[in-house]
């Protein structure tokens, strides 16, 4: 519904679309406000039938425990830094030139290559999973945050290159071709033209290819034992065999996606900005 229809609807049209966005937002903030009510109440009252909610139930102390004794929290936060600025960083490195080929190279086929790179994201990890674990156990990777890493950079390095060949694809060809009239050849032009006009989508790019390693459970779970482990392990031990402490594991949970929350809202322009072109002009 374009915004000059919404102007010109009746008050019939106008309440709909507010209660439509309503819906929305409660929708998307109700997990959310769940998570956070969770992570200040007492486990008495959490494991209580319905849950209370009485404000004497309200407590920090889930989060001083955490803060206080979970050193494997602060082990798992770390783990998970590293691995995601390795395979964002490295992402970005490999999946910037291949969009870039991809989208103004003569490479033959390019369209058929760049669908085939992003059909790799529509097999099932549990596909992939045997195979890989052995030839990782093969290799002695086990329990290592570098092999952990390469894994994480097999899905984040498509979704790289298909969010980069579309913003590059937008870039008007004059201005690649005044370079390569005052004598730039490729690699040149690509560095001093198209990526310094290229920062939104590189950012929205890195912050996407962020989030995606920094949340991952699946292959960090088969890929793992102790000294390894990422934060989503870490707060998935707090259940344990004959009790799960609901108020701990939601704090630590509020503590892990900070980082995340405070990226996405310093880069929030960026992100915005680089999807738009990325992904409506590709």
């Amino acid at each position: 519904m374009s915004y000059t229809r919404y102007r010109q609807g009746g008050p019939g049209m106008k309440l709909a679309t507010v209660a439509g966005l309503v819906l929305f937002v409660t929708w998307s903030a109700a997990p959310i406000v769940w998570l956070i009510l969770s992570s200040l109440l007492e486990q008495k009252a959490l494991i209580a039938q319905p849950p209370s909610l009485a404000f004497q139930h309200f407590t920090l102390a889930n989060f001083w425990t955490v803060l206080a004794s979970a050193a494997a929290l602060w082990r798992g936060i770390l783990n998970s830094l590293i691995v995601a600025l390795f395979s964002t960083a490295v992402a970005l490195a490999l999946g910037a030139p291949a969009a870039y080929a991809l989208a103004r190279l003569a490479v033959p086929r390019s369209d058929a290559i760049a669908f085939l790179i992003l059909a790799t994201q529509m097999l099932p990890s549990i596909a992939i999973a045997i195979p890989l674990f052995l030839v990782i156990s093969r290799l002695g990777l086990i329990d290592n945050l570098f092999s952990l890493g390469v894994v994480y950079l097999s899905f984040n390095l498509p979704i790289v290159i298909w969010i980069l060949r579309g913003f590059f694809l937008g870039i008007p060809v004059g201005l690649e071709r005044a370079a390569a009239i005052d004598g730039a050849g490729v690699m040149r032009t690509f560095w001093h033209i198209v990526l310094p006009i290229s920062v939104p989508p590189l950012g929205a790019a890195a912050v996407f290819a962020f989030v995606e390693a920094w949340n991952e459970f699946f292959f960090a779970l088969i890929l793992t034992r102790q000294s390894a482990q990422t934060v989503p392990l870490v707060i998935a031990s707090f259940a344990g065999q004959y009790q799960t402490v609901f108020g701990q594991m939601m704090a630590a949970a509020i503590i892990s996606v900070a980082p995340v929350i405070a990226l996405a809202i310093i880069f929030r322009d960026q992100i915005v900005r680089g999807f738009a072109d990325g992904m409506m002009k590709g």
